[in-house]
């Protein structure tokens, strides 16, 4: 479920302060990591009492065989712009969803999404299985642009921390009472999310969200899917 991290408060406060000393840029990567890690684990525990339920009510939640959004001006006409970041909450019930972010539109202005891509960038991937009777049940959903100011604030904690080397990691870990084979575990996991983290940049650095209007209110959708079919949407 997407939340609202602490990491990214971290990245905005180090914005702030502009504290760019290594000890300091260590230490908010490795708090990063942690938060990153613990919120992946509570991610997964929540998943696993959600699958462990799936077998005793033998349903699975209806998704859309492909789901397709179109911005719009504030005339109502297409808006053919690219890279325009989006994000999707498909919802468990009242309070919990699933989350999908940093979604781009094409050149067209369009974000197309289908079945498969839905599961494996949720934590839908975890237990959804078509094998079982489908749930009748409508299933809310949300979509929208995401927050300019909030991606911003990604940006810059982003190449903080990513400015970090090794070096100054690995001895970060030690004087947290790490040993020398703990630490090359570590290292290994760190290095691959530090160039996934590398790729995510790349993305929110080409984003053209803030060139969108915002005068009427935030942009955002919200519907219910009702059956195992695709939607057409317009987002103005």
């Amino acid at each position: 479920m997407w939340l609202e991290k602490p990491s990214f408060k971290i990245a905005k406060e180090v914005s702030i302060k502009q504290e760019n000393t290594y000890n300091l840029k260590t230490t908010i990567y490795l708090v990063l990591l942690i938060v990153a890690f613990s919120c992946k684990n509570v991610i997964k525990n929540d998943s696993t009492a959600k699958n462990t339920g799936v077998p005793e009510h033998k349903k699975h939640p209806i998704l859309p065989n492909k789901i397709s959004v179109q911005l719009l001006n504030n005339n109502g006409e297409k808006l053919k712009l690219e890279n325009v970041l989006c994000h999707l909450n498909i919802y468990i019930d009242s309070l919990s969803y699933y989350t999908y972010s940093f979604i781009p539109t094409d050149s067209n202005g369009i974000v197309n999404l289908t079945k498969e891509q839905l599961i494996q960038n949720t934590e839908l991937k975890h237990y959804y299985d078509k094998t079982i009777p489908l749930d009748q049940s409508p299933v809310k959903f949300d979509f929208m642009i995401m927050d300019t100011n909030l991606i911003n604030g990604m940006i810059t904690g982003m190449k903080n921390y990513l400015s970090v080397d090794i070096e100054s990691i690995k001895l970060g870990l030690k004087q947290r009472g790490l040993n020398d084979s703990q630490i090359a575990l570590q290292i290994t996991t760190i290095k691959e999310k530090i160039e996934s983290d590398k790729k995510l940049l790349e993305i929110l650095e080409h984003n053209q969200n803030a060139k969108l209007d915002y005068s009427n209110g935030p942009k955002k959708i919200t519907d219910f899917w009702n059956s195992e079919s695709e939607y057409f949407y317009e987002l103005k």
